[in-house]
């Protein structure tokens, strides 16, 4: 399906007669766009791949000829009394159907796979009555050239802004009332005003877009002469050259370019293109042109609801795209949300690179500044009676350990001299005013800086005396052992010694008997 979209946005055409008529391009030198699309359309879903597949293999050489689609993209059927009159289009008509076509097939899709995933994930919602919804959007948009998709895409964001804001309050409310401190209300921008110039009826932005974009011969530059003539005096809301309005967001000033709006919202789909669809064998798109028949019951007040057939009950895209952003909102109210805000640190993906202004930006246009302003002007920092006594009740003067935490609280904070608009005692926390508690935090940082000096001082004189006394210890083992060791030597060499006294006498003896021997053998000679 999703390759018949494509294919179809590659339908060209040409003109057939003077008056600029045109039929779509159908001949050898062109790839047939229309048989593959048609084709698409009547193959079953699991022959997708295989049908993928022969295009490859066979350069699109299918023997069907798409008449119907080529008869949709051209001419249109008008009913005048009772007969059926068949016109031809022009260039930019046709263009205009074939991306119509296109455009609401890819819709229906899309629309097709959410309600399939929502089946699928509403298993556990029936059995437990719970569910986790994920809203992901991008946020505000400001270019240099700004269109209806960023005009819808901003309004969505101004009403998404204002539930974050009282959302925020509400919270805020609550909490304080549980407590029970006294307040006042906090003033903040609501956007309350930009709102209304969106949504009022009927001079707002969508009720003259819906409107002007009921008048066939209403054209861009006569939606942006009708904006600069009912709303001019809307401060919100200010006049530009040629066909440009610029609109105060709450994130800043955005000038949109009208240039396609009317085209962009009427979007229209006319009755042979549904009927086209309803003829599929497909059953996607069988579907598809079943709701957009549905969709086009309610009535369109206008000039062209005389008209006619499909197009004069078809809801406009901003009408549309109103309601499911209301739907949206009452989803939210019903629940519980909680919010994220995605920072993009710079636009070339790179790591460790940090680009301020790109930052500063998302900031505003997320809200985040406004936020953090809004809950600045309230009571930011807010504590446990519990949790503060235990983090700052040992900067007490006295002993205050037999007494409850709120006395503990109350004396901390009477012994510091915070002043008493600056902060509320409430029935289970204390609520500070923006940089009070950082008066607590640099006492308790000093305090526990010179703590852990003297421990440090004390630990170091603990571990020197420790170790004089084991290197006392260990120089008297160390005596006793080499004392030991010396005195196991000393037998050595003295057994030694006397083995070798013991050996010399011997010798010695020897030697003197041997002299003897020798002296005496000699005198006998001499006296005989």
């Amino acid at each position: 399906m999703l390759a018949a979209v494509l294919w179809l946005g590659n339908v060209s055409f040409t003109i057939i007669d003077n008056e600029n008529h045109v039929e779509a391009v159908q001949d050898e030198s062109e790839p047939e766009y229309l048989r593959k699309i048609d084709d698409l359309f009547k193959l079953q879903l699991h022959s997708f791949v295989v049908l993928v597949i022969l295009y490859l293999l066979l350069d699109g050489s299918i023997l069907y000829q798409g008449q119907d689609l080529n008869l949709a993209l051209s001419t249109r059927k008008m009913r005048v009394g009772s007969d059926n009159i068949v016109q031809k289009l022009t260039l930019s008509q046709a263009v205009e159907t074939r991306d119509a076509l296109a455009k609401s097939i890819y819709a229906g899709l899309f629309e097709w796979l959410v309600e399939q995933i929502n089946k699928s994930l509403a298993v556990g919602k029936r059995l437990t009555g719970r569910s986790i919804s994920i809203l992901d959007i991008y946020g505000f948009e400001s270019f240099d050239r700004n269109s209806f998709e960023q005009f819808c895409i901003n309004y969505a964001n101004e009403r998404l802004q204002q539930h974050f804001n009282r959302h925020l309050f509400k919270l805020e409310q609550e909490e304080y009332i549980q407590d029970g401190i006294d307040w006042a209300k906090v003033d903040f921008d609501d956007n309350q005003d930009c709102l209304h110039l969106f949504e009022k009826k009927p001079l707002g932005l969508l009720s003259l877009l819906n409107e002007e974009s009921t008048f066939p011969n209403g054209t861009d530059y006569t939606f942006a002469n009708k904006l600069k003539q009912h709303l001019n005096s809307n401060p919100c809301f200010k006049g530009e050259r040629e066909k440009a309005f610029t609109v105060s967001h709450f994130a800043g000033e955005v000038t949109y370019d009208t240039t396609g709006f009317l085209e962009k919202n009427r979007d229209l789909l006319h009755l042979d293109s549904i009927q086209l669809l309803s003829s599929c064998s497909c059953h996607l798109p069988k579907a598809f042109a079943s709701n957009m028949l549905n969709q086009s019951e309610k009535p369109v007040v206008g000039p062209l609801h005389k008209a006619g057939g499909a197009d004069s009950q078809k809801l406009s895209v901003a009408t549309k795209f109103k309601g499911q952003l209301f739907q949206l909102m009452q989803r939210l109210e019903s629940t519980t949300p909680h919010f994220i805000r995605c920072i993009k640190p710079n636009n070339f993906q790179s790591p460790g690179s940090y680009e301020q202004g790109l930052v500063l930006q998302q900031l505003r246009c997320c809200g985040v500044l406004e936020v953090v302003r809004i809950s600045r002007s309230g009571y930011p920092t807010r504590m446990p009676h519990q949790k503060f006594a235990k983090r700052y009740g040992f900067l007490l003067l006295e002993n205050a350990a037999s007494q409850d935490s709120l006395s503990v609280s109350v004396a901390i904070l009477h012994q510091f001299n915070i002043l008493p608009e600056m902060y509320q005692v409430g029935y289970t926390k204390l609520f500070f005013r923006t940089g009070q508690i950082g008066i607590l935090e640099d006492t308790r940082n000093r305090t526990l800086h010179g703590i852990l000096r003297v421990q440090s001082c004390f630990r170091g004189h603990q571990a020197r005396r420790h170790f004089k006394e084991l290197q006392r210890g260990i120089a008297t083992l160390q005596s006793f052992v080499r004392g030991d060791k010396t005195r196991k030597e000393y037998a050595v060499l003295l057994q030694r010694h006397r083995a070798a006294v013991i050996i010399q006498k011997q010798i010695k003896g020897m030697n003197a008997k041997k002299t003897f021997k020798n002296i005496r053998d000699a005198s006998i000679v001499i006296q005989s």
